[in-house]
């Protein structure tokens, strides 16, 4: 019988980082292979240990955790980003989404939850938090372009059910059971999708889904 796959973690924070380190090595199939307290010296980190999943502290000095994001998935061997945020988040959580972080937790959550988180986006799932998201963009207006807006308007009512499964941050699997669709198809429309909102993530257009209203608006 075969072991579990084994998740390679890099940890970027600015501050102290020891509280993180040992809870992930304390999961099985989950290792640390460095650590990191800006984005130069994460970008170096991963292009050493090529890690599965970069634990990203979005309070990074200035536009830290930004560029590091956007320059992680530049590489030829892009690793999956999970941001780490406080209790009380600001917008730079958002502006690390759009960049293209698969999520994020917050730097309180207990041992079980960020496992769980890093194992999502290691799989290339995505993880948010409906509570903090609807926080995050109540009574703020999208700030994609008009085009952009535009595109959402032009959506057909499935391709806006998509949307709205997506910005839920359900699974291929969960999206494919609640449309009657196989994998396959659903792999497909969300690839339509996310190319004719003229963006490159998954996560971008979660995000969107929820400054649009699609989601979260209950």
């Amino acid at each position: 019988m075969k072991g579990k796959r084994v998740s390679r973690v890099l940890i970027v924070e600015s501050h102290d980082r020891s509280g993180l380190r040992p809870v992930l090595e304390a999961v099985d199939a989950m290792v640390v292979v460095g650590e990191a307290a800006d984005a130069v010296q994460a970008v170096k980190a991963a292009k050493e240990y090529r890690p599965d999943v970069v634990i990203m502290d979005v309070s990074l000095p200035g536009q830290g955790a930004v560029e590091a994001t956007g320059q992680l998935l530049g590489l030829g061997f892009p690793p999956k980003v999970l941001a780490v945020t406080t209790s009380s988040p600001d917008g730079r959580v958002l502006e690390v989404l759009r960049a293209g972080a698969s999520g994020f937790v917050v730097q309180d959550c207990g041992p079980d939850e960020l496992a769980h988180a890093v194992r999502i986006v290691a799989a290339g799932g995505i993880v948010l938090d409906p509570r903090i998201m609807q926080t995050l963009t109540r009574g703020r207006p999208s700030t994609g372009s008009h085009d952009l807006l535009g595109r959402i308007g032009d959506l057909t009512d499935e391709e806006r059910q998509m949307l709205a499964l997506i910005g839920g941050g359900h699974t291929n699997q969960r999206i494919a059971d609640e449309c009657r669709l196989s994998i396959t198809r659903v792999k497909t429309h969300v690839s339509r999708l996310v190319q004719r909102l003229g963006l490159e993530y998954r996560i971008q257009a979660a995000v969107l889904a929820w400054e649009a209203g699609i989601v979260g608006r209950d």
